[in-house]
């Protein structure tokens, strides 16, 4: 039993729906905390805003994705 909503598409509001359709297709997968997010539509596009945000700074992808990597390994994260 899940203590916190965790919003899939066949539950999903037209709202959430489309940010899940998004994401997914950026990702190729929509991350649970990214559901979990998903409860608060404004909530949900205010973090893919920062998101973005931090996608234009001075880093390159490789460094950032080897920044991402490290962080899920530390943090055990499965995907």
């Amino acid at each position: 039993m899940s203590r916190i909503n965790v919003i899939e598409k066949h539950t999903a509001s037209p709202e959430q729906l489309e940010l899940l359709n998004a994401i997914e297709g950026q990702l190729g997968m929509v991350p649970n905390f990214l559901k979990v997010f998903a409860n608060s539509p404004v909530a949900l596009r205010a973090f893919l805003g920062l998101h973005g945000v931090s996608n234009a700074g001075q880093l390159d992808p490789l460094n950032r994705g080897r920044i991402a990597l490290a962080l899920a390994q530390q943090n055990s994260c499965e995907y």
